[in-house]
């Protein structure tokens, strides 16, 4: 492969995103549209009330829309995102942003800022290229905000429509969801020797499950969720990774703790009271169903 043939292979996921901000987002920090199918989003956040600036209803895991090899993008309650690509990915951060029309109106606008992600063969040299591309490619994309939803169902960039996302999971979840909410979830559960607390950690959750094999003996999970209110469930967020610790009470009466691992991830799944923990790594929770203890 020739050197024209490897750089273009390398940046093509660069170089989609970097069309993606011109024709959906403009450049970053423009004050104006160029023409009626491009978007120049106003970096700034400022003023917005906290129902405007909220994240919540797009949080979830999302499919674009109308293409062989979907990218998948997931967005966390904490503004991070994660984008899934056939060729690699990448991840930054999400907020609103406001664009100021003439009649002192505003659009709302989710902003996506990217903060790399993309392994180059140069990665971490001098190389102009590599620099290049971790300087210029800020904005992703800005998808227009429904403020009149408290879930969105749909993300759709600029004002043409030209990228679209869809929601999306393994299993349609959403379909069995009606009536249940985030504060369901919270308190403690209880399956024989197992038990999970789920309590509230910020913008999102935590959600932390003991596991006694013996009365001396056994494991706790720890994982940092987001709360997708589309689908009712919790789900862990990656980049927070979810960790499982063996302990052992000795004789003497001390504790000895051992991380088994950190790269853990796992889906909480709330129907008809009963509480369903799936773990992604281990397939530990497999035919536990947990019960809310009562208060």
């Amino acid at each position: 492969m020739n050197l024209h043939e490897s750089l273009r292979k390398k940046f093509r996921p660069a170089l989609a995103f970097g069309l993606a901000v011109c024709l959906v987002g403009g450049v970053a920090g423009a004050g104006s549209a160029t023409s009626d199918s491009h978007v120049a989003v106003e970096v700034s956040a400022q003023g917005l009330t906290a129902a405007e600036s909220a994240l919540q209803p797009i949080v979830g895991v999302w499919r674009e829309a109308g293409d062989p090899e979907p990218r998948v993008l997931t967005i966390y309650a904490d503004g991070a995102y994660e984008l899934i690509y056939p060729e690699g990915k990448s991840f930054g951060a999400v907020k609103v942003t406001a664009e100021e029309h003439p009649d002192g109106s505003k659009s709302l606008w989710y902003s996506f800022y990217e903060e790399g992600g993309l392994t180059l063969e140069d990665d971490g040299s001098a190389s102009p290229w590599y620099s290049a591309y971790t300087s210029a490619n800020k904005l992703w994309a800005a998808f227009a905000k429904n403020e009149k939803a408290e879930t969105q169902t749909e993300l759709r960039s600029g004002q043409d429509g030209a990228m679209r996302f869809v929601r999306a999971w393994e299993t349609d979840y959403h379909a069995t969801s009606k009536g249940i909410k985030a504060e369901d979830y919270l308190g403690i559960w209880g399956c024989g020797r197992c038990n999970a607390v789920i309590s509230r950690e910020g913008t999102g959750y935590l959600v932390e499950v003991q596991w006694a094999s013996s009365a001396a003996e056994g494991s706790q999970w720890i994982y940092h969720c987001s709360y997708d209110n589309d689908a009712a469930i919790l789900f862990s967020n990656s980049r927070s990774n979810g960790t499982r610790i063996d302990y052992v009470h000795t004789e003497e009466g001390s504790v000895t703790n051992k991380e088994a691992d950190n790269d853990g991830s796992a889906v909480f799944i709330l129907r008809n009271g009963t509480l369903t923990w799936l773990d992604k790594k281990e397939n530990a929770g497999e035919a536990l169903g947990f019960l809310k203890s009562p208060k």
